[in-house]
């Protein structure tokens, strides 16, 4: 993978990307996409919208389907 550096100004704008960009020259053209790097302080924002004892009931219920079966199904799809 290339690196490229930028300028502090440019960094700045990159900065506030939360999910995606695209990055286009003056004249509007597609030069690429920028993605920002995902960091533990950036990920610890986030918080399971399911409760811990959810979880734990869940894990003892069981049940689900394999996952050949719901691979198979999803091949009929497309």
């Amino acid at each position: 993978m290339s690196i490229l550096v930028f300028d502090q100004s440019t960094i700045d704008k990159l900065k506030t990307v939360a999910v995606g960009a695209e990055v286009r020259d003056e004249h509007g053209t597609l030069v690429g996409f920028f993605r920002p790097a995902v960091t533990p302080e950036s990920v610890d924002q986030y918080e399971c919208p399911v409760g811990e004892e959810e979880l734990l009931r869940r894990s003892r219920e069981g049940g689900g389907r394999p996952l050949a079966d719901i691979l198979g199904d999803l091949r009929k799809r497309s």
